[in-house]
């Protein structure tokens, strides 16, 4: 194992820029933090590029994930604190930081599996709200999810560390507009619902065991008009006098509604 103890280091100063939007897309390249995430990107086909821990902060559970790196040909590096906080996003780090390179999915990669339901994120912007929807879409036996254009970058520090494992094994799909996005939904013979307010229907009443996308909307605008005209409304039955719900919660509990249908 290689010591850096400069922060002038090539490599680290590549691998601090991947804090920024901008090189993560120019470089296709992003941060993970902790010793789960990392191991679970050598568990499901993550490429890690570098290993990075902190000096002195070695453990038996960081010593087996550098054994990992070894197989894997990650080259790994011990940092000083003051170089290990160049690259840390976290307060209570556990002393360890990968780069990972992102993954391009396939469109048949993410419909591989006949009358799985889709998650459509319309714009989400909270990171954390993000990596909480993806990783419940997995949990929920979701095959995947679309991103839109103007959704936060799920490969930031938050959103990634949010999303856990998922990002390494939920298929993610970018697409830039909805026009492109209704096309595909109708090729691929998915039903469309988005998550409204004043939804026609309840999401009891749906009939969201398979073939469903669902559409989850801006925290602050909703779902865009485009997805309104062409979806069924969506409504979660609520007791009180609460209007909305987090997007986060929202999207929990019509996947977990969708789930339900699906083990009946």
């Amino acid at each position: 194992m290689d010591s850096i103890s400069s922060k002038d280091n090539r490599i680290l100063k590549q691998a601090a820029a991947l804090k920024e939007k901008k090189y993560r897309d120019s470089l296709g390249m992003y941060l993970v933090e902790g010793p789960n995430f990392i191991r679970d990107a050598f568990l499901y086909g993550g490429r890690l590029r570098f290993i990075f821990t902190r000096a002195g902060a070695l453990s038996a559970e960081l010593e087996d994930i550098i054994r990992l790196a070894g197989k894997s040909g990650s080259a790994v590096y011990s940092l000083t604190d003051e170089c290990f906080a160049k690259l840390s996003d976290s307060v209570s780090s556990q002393g360890i930081i990968g780069v990972a390179e992102k993954r391009q999915w396939s469109e048949d990669e993410l419909f591989k599996e006949d009358g799985a339901n889709v998650l459509v994120l319309d714009r989400v912007q909270d990171p954390g709200n993000l990596g909480t929807m993806l990783r419940t879409a997995e949990a929920m036996g979701f095959a995947g999810a679309v991103l839109m254009k103007g959704c936060c970058d799920v490969y930031g520090p938050k959103a990634a560390r949010a999303c856990a494992g998922s990002l390494f094994r939920l298929p993610l799909l970018f697409i830039g507009d909805e026009a492109e996005a209704l096309e595909l939904f109708r090729r691929r013979g998915k039903r469309l619902y988005a998550a409204v307010m004043d939804g026609e229907l309840s999401c009891m009443d749906a009939e969201l065991s398979q073939n469903a996308a669902i559409v989850i909307g801006n925290e602050g605008n909703g779902v865009s008009e485009g997805f309104i005209r062409a979806a069924t409304g969506l409504r979660i039955p609520m007791a009180g006098s609460i209007e909305s719900l987090n997007a986060a919660a929202a999207s929990a509990m019509l996947m977990y509604e969708a789930y339900r249908q699906k083990l009946k």
